[in-house]
């Protein structure tokens, strides 16, 4: 049958077919009309899950759920630990184990390699300090790119004049680059195919010496440049200090909270450059973009299910058939804006993700940063949890958790390896007088005053 453009096929899964431009794009543009294309989507995801996911069949067993009639809110939450914890039963592809993708992350720093030479594989421990694996299959990024086509018009800004020029566009990332991570991962996908006739995507590693990353850009002189809030902001010092000169048309701010200060910032700096904001994660990829006040931000909910609490978010992604999350938890804050019945949902710009600085003293006694997103998309097999406590100008203490079933040989690898790339990380920033110790503990305890988790802390000896 077919509802908005939608048709579902015989194997539960479902494709676009532009039969009637008019009807199909008018059905998108109201919330009725959008709300029915995604149950078709959410019926389709589950009738894959049930016949994949032995978690979800259980799930659906257990509370006589029927394929065909319930809702998202029939479904427990999915926390990360109980992602990881059941991954092998979640996945839907049964040669994926979460065995597979360990040796997979352990041995490949490159974000253009797939599993199997198929699967796209990505990791983050997030503000959470937990580790967690996703992973994505073409057809499952065909659902995405459907999407994006429908919501060219909020993404126009990103790629200024893409399409209008006589030479590719040169398009400049700014974040960690050394491994399976959204951002860097999302960039190398423009390295390749079709993309790279149109666009030249460079990745600029946040953990560089920033006076190399100045020269390579001042070479590379985007059109555009992506990266995580705080760096971008040190680029714009850079830019209005002189040393850095380039005139990107677009700057895009993502990965950590962005005010429309930041923004304003951002667009003088780099004169008077289209300043935007994303809101993106490992788990559900694109959710949002800011609106042009610069207050408020909409969500590109085409793909996902939303739930609104006080004190975190609840997501339903309907695109993601390989690894279904259906009503996974995040501890994004998202304040929604709009009518109930508004096409599109907006809300507060300012999503609550953030996390601390670390600030170290070189041995020539100048400081330098370490983007918190280094530390949180590291990867050690073995390691579930971790923490960075800062206990002085030029030390820190990182407590680590591993998993149960490890032995004593296992448990001190795995310390080891977090041992190994953490030298690599301070000498690659130029911050080898760094001291720090790695010790495995049984629990990383929350903040006492906040009762949350903090990835990174002041924690003086």
């Amino acid at each position: 049958m077919a509802v908005s453009g939608i048709v579902i096929t015989t194997g539960g899964d479902y494709k676009w077919q532009w039969r009637s431009p008019a009807i199909d794009r008018s059905s998108w543009e109201t919330r009725a009309g959008r709300d029915a294309a995604k149950e078709l989507k959410f019926r389709a995801l589950l009738r894959h899950a049930h016949a994949h996911s032995p978690y979800y069949a259980n799930i659906m067993r257990e509370r006589g759920l029927d394929v065909e009639t319930c809702g998202s809110g029939d479904f427990p939450l999915l926390s990360k630990s109980l992602l990881m914890a059941n991954f092998d039963d979640i996945v839907t592809d049964r040669r994926v184990t979460k065995q597979a993708i360990a040796d997979f992350l352990s041995r490949s720093s490159d974000p253009k390699e797939r599993l199997f030479n198929e699967l796209t594989v990505m990791h983050t421990s997030g503000t959470s300090g937990e580790v967690g694996y996703f992973v994505y299959s073409p057809a499952d990024f065909g659902r995405v790119r459907s999407a994006s086509r429908r919501n060219r018009e909020l993404f126009r800004g990103l790629l200024p004049g893409f399409g209008r020029r006589l030479r590719r566009l040169r398009l400049a990332f700014y974040g960690a680059t050394g491994g399976h991570f959204a951002g860097v991962t999302g960039m190398a996908s423009m390295q390749q195919g079709m993309a790279k006739l149109f666009i030249d995507a460079r990745a600029f590693e946040v953990n560089t010496p920033l006076p190399n990353v100045i020269a390579g850009l001042n070479r590379f002189k985007p059109d555009a440049l992506w990266g995580y809030t705080t760096a971008l902001k040190m680029l714009g010092d850079e830019q209005r200090a002189g040393r850095l000169h380039i005139r990107p048309a677009a700057v895009a701010a993502s990965g950590e909270t962005v005010t429309k200060a930041d923004m304003q910032f951002l667009s003088a700096a780099f004169g008077g450059a289209n300043a935007l904001s994303l809101y993106a994660c490992t788990e559900h990829l694109m959710l949002g973009i800011s609106d042009p006040d610069g207050e408020t931000m909409t969500l590109t909910d085409d793909n996902l299910i939303f739930e609104f609490y006080d004190d975190h978010s609840v997501i339903t992604n309907l695109f993601n058939h390989t690894l279904p999350l259906i009503r996974y938890r995040m501890s994004d804050i998202l304040r929604p804006i709009s009518a109930a019945d508004a096409p599109r949902i907006q809300i507060e710009s300012l999503v609550g993700r953030n996390e601390q600085m670390p600030v170290f003293l070189n041995g020539a006694g100048v400081k330098d940063f370490i983007s918190p997103h280094i530390i949180n998309e590291m990867f050690v097999k073995g390691v579930t949890r971790f923490q960075m406590q800062i206990t002085g100008p030029s030390s820190f203490r990182f407590p680590i958790c591993v998993e149960a079933e490890l032995d004593d040989r296992e448990r001190a690898i795995a310390a080891a390896g977090v041992r190994m790339r953490l030298a690599e990380i301070l000498a690659q920033k130029g911050l080898g007088n760094v001291a720090f110790v790695v010790e495995i503990v049984a629990d990383i305890p929350l903040n006492e005053r906040t009762r949350k988790f903090q990835l990174i802390v002041t924690k003086k000896d």
